[in-house]
């Protein structure tokens, strides 16, 4: 064994024969955090090291230090001596590992070499560590509560406060919850070569009609101007194309941290029960392209869902303005135009308009008159499709694809804006899926709870006896053609 060398040599020669040196206890090593109490009394009685090797070179001492003898060796301190300086490192053999050994490099103040000295004892690996971080027993439970809907710090120390349980600090719950977003869902940050091969790998046709592909993506590379557009769906959604000719559309910003909308897309049954065709998600505000001709758009004025339709289907017979989207008015303003909503004929409700115009207009008030001027404009030069008569047959609003995208928010995102990554794993896994499974009519195990698409809608009694009570009153009766070249009855 190589002989031991004292820190406190004062000869010139490195290479000299001196007894093995003392390590004495300093008031930096009684206040050092992060060795434990059983470390400190170890060096407190000293340590003697042995000279191990002398190197040239400071960066290749400090590349052998942290790799000596195949273990994990660790910076702890640095002194500065008349020898030069000293640079201590222990043994890591894990995260709070309680090893004793330690060793340290001699930068040498008359000379440019650099000696590395290890302490005669032995490792020691057995003795278990304090508990650094969560409790496993702890992290269990808070999986149970993520898994539950409690997905902040805030809300899982709540909950750990109702449980009687100790909590850890906010910012453990934080860390632990960055991990285990990572591990169920992916990384937060993702590339577009990520998304790309998520799309490649999910656009096969599953056979299981309830499963998710891609149906469509459009991904472009480019630092300056990146786009992507992906639109998945499953077999049992799309097929519902083959039973409308109108669509709905709606693009929410609420899902995704990075902004990007989560756009909407399906139609209504007969019974103003919605049907998606399936979601896309975008950079920017447009329609996917999919193989289905629809001549009827019901949205609300976004001109961007506008534009994107008649760049995938090419023209727009009819635009349903949503009706919700309308009636936010003033109340006698908004009297007067929930009076004209209801009407049933495109002439009536022309009609309508000039003499709204005209008695708004007779009251000679300034912002009154911007405001009639701003409706004629928005809500019937551009915007004429939230009256009834308009499309007779089809709803008037999207109220229907609103109360879905208000599930999605509550039951598969928390109201939580996801990363792009988590949130692609959540729409394959989650939304997509039991989108189909609560309309696959087909599988015994969900028929009986299924939504089934309504080719015709439903008349209950309450409105077969008030047509009853209204043909009984034997009142004169106006019939009219509507734009459908169907009668309509005053």
């Amino acid at each position: 064994m190589a002989e031991a060398l004292s820190d406190d040599d004062k000869s010139d020669s490195i290479d000299s024969v001196v007894p093995a040196y003392k390590e004495e206890a300093t008031d930096d090593d009684s206040g050092e955090s992060d060795i434990i109490n059983s470390a400190k009394k170890i060096r407190a009685s000293g340590l003697s090291y042995e000279k191990v090797n002398v190197f040239s070179d400071g960066k290749c001492a400090e590349e052998e230090a942290v790799n000596y003898n195949n273990f994990k060796w660790t910076c702890c301190k640095i002194n500065d001596t008349e020898q030069g300086t000293k640079k201590y490192y222990k043994c890591n053999f894990k995260r709070g590992s309680n090893c004793p050994a330690k060793i340290y490099l001699l930068f040498h103040a008359n000379n440019f070499e650099v000696t590395l000295f290890e302490a005669i004892i032995q490792h020691d690996h057995t003795t278990e560590s304090e508990q650094i971080g969560i409790r496993i027993e702890l992290k269990n439970v808070i999986v149970k509560l993520f898994q539950n809907g409690y997905t902040t710090p805030k809300a899982i120390l709540s909950e750990l406060d109702k449980l009687k349980i100790i909590q850890p600090k906010a910012s453990q719950i934080a860390s632990f919850l960055a991990t285990l977003r990572k591990k169920l869902y992916g990384p937060a940050q993702i590339s577009l070569n990520y998304i790309k091969n998520w799309c490649i790998e999910k656009s096969i046709v599953p056979n299981d009609p309830d499963e998710c592909f891609v149906a469509n993506y459009y991904i472009k590379d480019d630092d300056d101007d990146p786009l992507f557009i992906l639109f998945v769906t499953t077999r049992n959604l799309i097929k519902n194309c083959l039973n409308s000719n109108h669509i709905c559309a709606d693009a929410t910003y609420k899902l995704i941290w990075q902004g990007y909308p989560v756009l909407i897309v399906g139609t209504t049954d007969k019974q103003c029960a919605f049907h998606p065709f399936g979601i896309a998600l975008c950079i920017n505000e447009k329609t996917s392209d999919f193989d289905y001709c629809p001549i009827i758009l019901v949205a609300d004025a976004s001109g961007a869902i506008t534009n994107g339709f008649i760049n995938v289907f090419n023209v727009v017979e009819k635009r349903i303005m949503c009706w919700f989207h309308i009636k936010k008015m003033k109340a006698e303003l908004r009297r007067d135009i929930e009076f004209m909503q209801p009407i049933k004929n495109e002439t009536i409700f022309d009609a309508a308009i000039k003499l709204f115009q005209q008695k708004w207009k007779a009251k000679e008030c300034p912002p009154i008159n911007n405001f009639i001027d701003y409706f004629i404009n928005e809500w019937y030069m551009s915007n004429k499709g939230w009256f009834e008569g308009f499309t007779i047959g089809y709803p008037s609003s999207n109220n229907a694809l609103e109360a879905t995208n208000g599930t999605i928010k509550s039951l598969y995102t928390f109201r939580e804006r996801l990363p792009v990554g988590e949130f692609l794993s959540v729409l394959e896994n989650d939304i997509i899926h039991q989108l189909s499974r609560e309309r696959n009519t087909d599988d015994p195990i969900t028929s009986q709870n299924a939504k089934a698409f309504a080719n015709v809608p439903s008349i209950n009694l309450s409105l077969w006896t008030s047509t009853y009570h209204w043909i009984k009153e034997e009142r004169e009766v106006i019939i009219m053609k509507n734009n459908d070249e169907k009668n309509a009855f005053y």
